[in-house]
């Protein structure tokens, strides 16, 4: 039973980072591609995160931060 609290609570995670970096890019002001260019990152890895497709890893948020000057 801890271990399907657990997943629920990284998910619940998860979601929260993902609203929070469609936020920021919001904020921002930029588009997905926009803020791919200025990741090195394709558009569509953008959009596969944002749409919550596929887990993200790490160094990919990490990536996709660095250069607007935002960490984990």
């Amino acid at each position: 039973m801890d271990k399907i609290k657990d997943e629920k609570r990284l998910m619940e995670l998860e979601y929260s980072l993902i609203c929070d970096f469609i936020k920021l890019r919001s904020e921002l002001g930029l588009t997905q591609r926009q803020m791919g260019e200025a990741s090195n990152t394709i558009r569509e890895i953008i959009a596969v995160i944002e749409t919550r497709k596929k887990h993200p890893q790490i160094n990919t948020l990490i990536k996709l931060l660095e250069p607007i000057g935002y960490t984990l």
